[in-house]
């Protein structure tokens, strides 16, 4: 599970910028799963919120504003 503070990658020294694009992957392949709401949000972005049993799919609506349930982690 990880979430990043922020997609942007500032100009940096070289292992500076890898940890970011690092974090930044991380987060996109968990899809920003944990049980608070990303810092860095988008419209049209995923989460997975782990607060709730069994955890639940979540897209960031058009107006940026709130996560919209898609999916239960049931078993389908």
């Amino acid at each position: 599970m990880s979430q990043t503070p922020s997609f942007v990658i500032i100009n940096d020294n070289g292992a500076a910028v890898r940890a970011q694009i690092n974090q930044i992957v991380a987060a996109l392949r968990s899809t920003s799963s944990g049980v608070d709401e990303p810092a860095a949000t988008a419209p049209g972005m995923l989460w997975l919120d782990t607060s709730t049993t069994p955890p639940t799919l979540k897209l960031r609506n058009l107006a940026d504003a709130a996560f919209e349930p898609l999916l239960d982690g049931g078993e389908y």
